[in-house]
């Protein structure tokens, strides 16, 4: 029995076939993590969600080949991210990651939270 195990990280997404049966780990597969979206205002760091599916998508396939018997995914993931969502699933804004810093330049309007740099 196989499993297929996905790290969505910072730079890449990785991706190997874990043999169950075997206790062994193989076919250890990379892909770079999409670029940020360019011309966003500063401390602003959003990543298009349909690139970001794509990718582990192609990644995901990329291991089938090699673990046809696949009974599952496990997946571990950077430290956090937001995508808003229809009630169906679809994506309706951009991933923001845990490198996104907006919250360092206060609130819009000037008034609440002081603007603290750690």
């Amino acid at each position: 029995m196989s499993i297929i195990a996905l790290d969505l990280g910072t730079t890449f997404i990785k991706g190997a076939v874990l043999d169950l049966d075997h206790l062994r780990l193989h076919h250890i597969q990379r892909l770079p993590f999409p670029d940020p979206l360019p011309n966003l205002p500063p401390l602003f760091y959003e990543v298009d969600p349909g690139k970001l599916i794509s990718t582990i998508r192609a990644l995901i396939a990329n291991l089938l080949i090699h673990a046809p018997d696949c009974e599952g995914i496990v997946m571990c993931t950077q430290m956090h991210g937001l995508v808003l969502c229809t009630p169906s699933g679809q994506a309706i804004s951009n991933v923001i990651t845990w490198q996104d810093q907006r919250i360092l330049g206060g609130h819009p309007n000037g008034k609440g939270r002081e603007r603290h740099i750690f």
